[in-house]
């Protein structure tokens, strides 16, 4: 990989006018606290390359925004970063990147977001820090967990994917071979393998945004804490206390654009905590907004102040169970089948979650382009039917010559009141059609993410980064991208192989449906549970938008109280 220059790294000091909150005083200051998205574990990255998870992405995205940018409301996607052209054949796209935009740091010393310098002058991201950003996510050596999703489009990208023992010399030449190439300071061109406009919410994720190669190279995997972090959007990070909270302040060099205005917000501060206790400190005046647990949901909707606060739309995620298919019973797709008929997801939904989730017989949310509904395909969905899960079990049993006992399984779920009352609901269940005793096992969202492909059945949910069936059965499933749970299916492949270029919608979508069956019956690797609800509440005098997007922009928000 080239080596990037070292520059000594100037701060030019604001004045006293333009202190931490962007030239407000601290009486004037807007603050706002939420602990919604965040959960009770600390964040695991902001390190663009490497986050594959809600909380991460939840501040990589108002840090370090992207080419393009997801509406958070329409899930439509808008310039970023830069407007672009595309070719006729659809294979080069021509980015025109927001001239003049600085790097900042927050500085603890003068308590102020300052500009990074380089000889004199202020550092601006470049075509070139995008071409980094991207190329670290396609690096073996980085092992980004999400560069399947860019891999398949850019041109070059398999090759260097594969090249983790390459010598440096070889590296370097299948890097000059990727299909990003920097034409000038603000103009980035990428040639990618196929065309679709489904490219443009590829560079509209957070994998693909501009990083500091002077600071990572210094810094190494150190980059990101509070103290080394520089960025560019309409926020800045300015305290990480790890296992508590972060806070995200006002970057006053961020002038803001029609898709990323400028913050009315001085500060976010996130707060780490489980949703019981979110809900306890936003009714104490603690928090501006906090996700309601499923424990107090009657009550919250009960009573006549909370219930005006409270918000609930469809959601953007699909809850399931993935199974290890690489060990026994599971490798083996009547079993897996048969745990999935016996969960009964209605008495879930309606006894545990409250707060409007639906069953989910698809992996797939059917809210997505081309997904298909389970009122088209009901034969290929995924139901409950706990005596059809009952013979299927026994069948395996008897041809395997084994018994239920031989087998104790262990459900693994990041630390979470809501996972944890699914799962021993779950554990009751399975004991009572199958015979099975099943253990569980909580571990924060860290050690959860490092563990799950190894657990015999792991609690996920798959929150789409772009509204297209693709993104859940090919970015998900594709034995390509190496899924969780071990699942490679041939006949799946080619199914969602052939509908990610599929033009006619009808012929798509009777493709995913093909998938789908194959995915949650006929080679079943997962249980889909059910299809979450966006909920939470808002305190009095909070302007704010509402997300499909799994994300929130902030710098549209405001505080009028």
């Amino acid at each position: 990989m080239k080596k990037y220059l070292r520059f000594a790294v100037l701060l030019l000091t604001l004045s006293a006018l333009v202190m931490a909150l962007g030239g407000v005083g601290a009486q004037d200051a807007k603050i706002l606290y939420t602990g919604r998205q965040m959960g009770p574990d600390d964040i695991p990255t902001l390190d663009p390359s490497v986050a594959s998870d809600v909380p991460s992405v939840a501040v990589i995205a108002e840090i370090f925004p992207e080419l393009a940018r997801l509406h958070e409301e329409t899930a439509q996607i808008q310039p970023g970063m830069a407007t672009w052209t595309v070719s006729e054949d659809g294979l080069t796209y021509t980015f025109n990147i927001m001239p003049e935009v600085s790097w900042v740091k927050y500085n603890a010393d003068s308590g102020a977001v300052e500009q990074v310098m380089i000889d004199g002058a202020p550092r601006y991201v470049t075509a070139a820090d995008y071409a980094l950003g991207m190329t670290r996510t396609l690096d073996p050596i980085v092992a980004s967990d999400y560069s399947y999703v860019l891999a398949p489009w850019v041109v070059g990208a398999d090759a260097f994917q594969a090249s983790a023992e390459a010598t440096e010399e070889e590296r370097q030449a299948l890097i000059d071979g990727l299909g990003i190439t920097v034409v000038d300071d603000y103009t980035l061109e990428v040639n990618v393998t196929r065309a679709s406009t489904a490219f443009e919410f590829i560079v509209g994720m957070w994998i693909t945004a501009a990083q500091p190669g002077w600071v990572i190279e210094e810094y190494a995997d150190f980059w990101i804490e509070p103290e080394n972090i520089v960025s560019y959007g309409p926020f800045a990070v300015k305290d990480w206390t790890h296992e508590e909270s972060l806070t995200m302040i006002k970057n006053p060099f961020w002038a803001g654009t029609e898709s990323i205005p400028a913050p009315k917000l001085d500060e976010v501060v996130f707060r780490f905590l489980d949703e019981d206790p979110q809900l306890a400190a936003f009714e104490a005046g603690e928090l501006d907004v906090s996700e309601v647990p499923f424990s107090a949901l009657a009550r919250v909707k009960a009573d006549p102040v909370l219930s005006q606060q409270y918000y609930s739309d469809f959601g953007t995620c699909t809850y399931y169970y993935g199974f290890n298919v690489r060990q026994a019973p599971f490798n083996d797709p009547r079993a897996v089948l048969a745990f999935s008929m016996s969960l009964d997801r209605q008495a879930i939904t309606d006894n545990i979650t409250q707060a409007g989730e639906l069953p989910a017989g698809f992996f797939t949310l059917p809210s997505m382009n081309a997904a298909p509904q389970q009122a088209d395909y009901p034969e290929y969905a995924v139901l409950t039917d706990v005596e059809a899960a009952k013979a299927l079990w026994e069948e395996y049993l008897t041809e395997t010559g084994q018994s239920a006992s031989d087998f104790s399984p262990t459900i693994l779920y990041n630390n979470s009141d809501l996972h944890a009352a699914v799962a021993q609901a779950v554990q009751q269940m399975w004991a009572e059609a199958l015979g099975v005793t099943v253990n569980v096992a909580a571990q924060d969202f860290g050690t959860y993410l490092d563990q799950r492909e190894d657990a015999d059945i792991y609690r996920a949910a798959w929150c789409f980064d772009y509204p297209d069936t693709n993104n859940w059965l090919y970015d998900v499933f594709h034995s390509a991208n190496d899924p969780d749970n071990g699942f490679n299916n041939a006949e799946f492949d080619d199914l969602v192989s052939r509908a990610a270029v599929e033009e006619d919608l009808a012929t798509r979508t009777a493709l995913y449906a093909e998938a789908e069956r194959l995915l949650v019956r006929d080679a079943a690797s997962v249980a889909p549970i059910y299809y979450y609800v966006t909920d939470d509440i808002t305190a009095d005098g909070i302007e704010r938008t509402h997300s499909v997007i799994t994300r929130e922009y902030y710098e549209k928000w405001d505080i009028t109280r």
